[in-house]
């Protein structure tokens, strides 16, 4: 990291006029530029300026056209969706439906292994074609003209319409040559920084879009270094130690965002409720959401309070519900360095309020984000702290992370009646039916304590007033089509 930091301040930033640039960073670099191979939201800020797909997703009016104009469901298995005409890629050439479909079967080809194929697969055959049990050509989806898109599911998917809204499914072309966003490559300097350019061929967006640049940054204190010098002209997240000091600065913004962040439970400790109550209850919730000035309280699911009859269900402290004798053994408490000083330094107390409160001993380990993703899925430690950022701002996107195909399943969870929770609210109409379904598997996973939900969630970010247009929205998307 001293190396990178070195070259950061030592590097001339600015290859371009510095009015005309618009920087910000990532913790990481990208291993990939593929959109459909991503397997985490870490470099969603950059990916998802370069590919779009037929929506975008905006709080107030839902989705909204992109690459498409609409979709329309003729019944309930069947969806319609209609592109815009002469859509261009950046290098000029004709943008399609076939593009689309070339790039499902991309995601679909068990070859390719796409991380996120599950997206697809209420769509006719799609999981079938993932496993190799079906052949390609009978995929529920085809293209009756360049301008049309048709998809027949054979599981109800009532949320389907926002993953036309991620660019997670965003067309691509096979060789990655050209982009569908508002942005296009540039340039890649490696260890150092992507450069991206307006896309011309782009419809929409501000006519004056600046260049954008994306540092490789992967401590906050540096980058918030960076920004105050003006060499940073957007602070993804602001370390939560500077919010008291910042929080009435014309360039603070608090963003809420739908996300799950918790602690979860990994097989070392599935078969001892009494152990994972111990670590649930010893927490004092009220002391950290205090020290780390936040919006939403930790041992709350951080979801929308309407997704509910009521509100959001909670863990509370309570000594009370403690077993006596559970000390004794030392667990593995792990996370992914790419948090940041904060997450390190709530894990810190966490670790200090179960060894006082219960006298359970843990052993912290922060983990590279990608070794750690890799240990998650080959066999979780006994703790690790994990935040998803749901697909779609439904609760059922954020209750099928926890579905047996999700690979965000770390719990191993295939239980029967959290499947028939999820298929009741995939099928439930009413509002009032969907609110009961939400709270019956948000409760399925509480009652049975296994997790520790850390709150709603709230981004601090800064961002120099003489830019504007930016605009993030609470799936925690990115866009600069109106950057100017």
């Amino acid at each position: 990291m001293k190396i990178i930091l070195a070259l950061l301040l030592s590097f001339p930033l600015l290859s371009y006029s510095a009015d005309k640039v618009f920087r910000l960073h990532l913790a990481t670099e990208p291993g990939s530029l593929d959109p459909n191979k991503q397997k985490t939201s870490a470099s969603s800020y950059l990916l998802g300026n370069m590919y779009r797909n037929i929506f975008t997703f905006d709080d107030n009016a839902g989705l909204v056209p992109d690459l498409g104009g609409k979709c329309s469901r003729d019944r309930k298995q069947i969806l319609t969706c209609k592109l815009k005409k002469n859509l261009l890629w950046s290098d000029g050439s004709a943008l399609t439906s076939e593009d689309f479909l070339r790039t499902y079967k991309k995601l679909l080809d068990p070859k390719t292994a796409a991380p996120r194929a599950d997206l697809l697969f209420k769509i006719k055959n799609a999981r079938d074609i993932y496993s190799g049990k079906t052949k390609m050509g009978a995929l529920g989806i085809t293209t009756p003209d360049a301008l049309t898109l048709r998809f027949e599911f054979q599981e109800a998917d009532p949320d389907f319409e926002y993953n036309l809204a991620s660019f997670l499914l965003a067309p691509t072309k096979s060789d990655l040559s050209a982009y569908s966003g508002p942005y296009k490559l540039a340039e890649w300097k490696k260890g150092q920084k992507i450069i991206l350019a307006p896309n011309k061929t782009y419809q929409g967006g501000h006519a004056s879009r600046p260049v954008v640049e994306f540092l490789f940054i992967e401590e906050d204190t540096v980058a918030l270094q960076l920004y105050e010098k003006n060499e940073l002209q957007f602070l993804r997240r602001l370390p939560t130690l500077f919010i008291p000091s910042h929080k009435k600065r014309p360039d603070f913004h608090w963003i809420p965002v739908t996300r799950l962040d918790y602690v979860g439970f990994g097989p070392e400790l599935k078969d001892r409720e009494d152990l994972r109550k111990a670590f649930i209850y010893s927490l004092n919730y009220v002391e950290l959401q205090k020290i780390f000035s936040s919006e939403g309280r930790p041992g709350c699911v951080g979801v929308p309070d309407n997704w509910f009859p009521t509100k959001a269900p909670c863990y509370d402290f309570d000594l009370k519900k403690l077993q006596k004798g559970l000390s004794g053994s030392t667990y593995t408490f792990m996370f992914s360095s790419l948090g940041g000083e904060d997450h390190k330094r709530a894990t810190e107390w966490m670790q200090n309020q179960w060894m006082n409160h219960a006298g359970l001993k843990t052993h912290l380990e922060a983990k590279e984000n990608k070794v750690y993703l890799q240990i998650l899925q080959s066999g979780p430690p006994a703790l690790f702290r994990k935040g998803v950022s749901p697909d779609r701002p439904t609760c059922l996107a954020a209750l099928e992370t926890f579905a047996p195909e999700s690979p965000e399943n770390y719990f191993r969870l295939k239980d029967p009646e959290y499947s028939r929770i999820l298929s009741s609210l995939a099928k439930a109409n009413k509002q009032a039916e969907q609110k009961k379904w939400c709270q019956a598997g948000m409760d399925f996973l509480m009652q049975r304590h296994l997790w520790i939900p850390l709150g709603g969630i709230h981004f601090s970010m800064l961002v120099k007033p003489e830019f504007t247009g930016w605009k993030i929205n609470q799936m925690n998307q990115l866009d600069l089509s109106n950057l100017h």
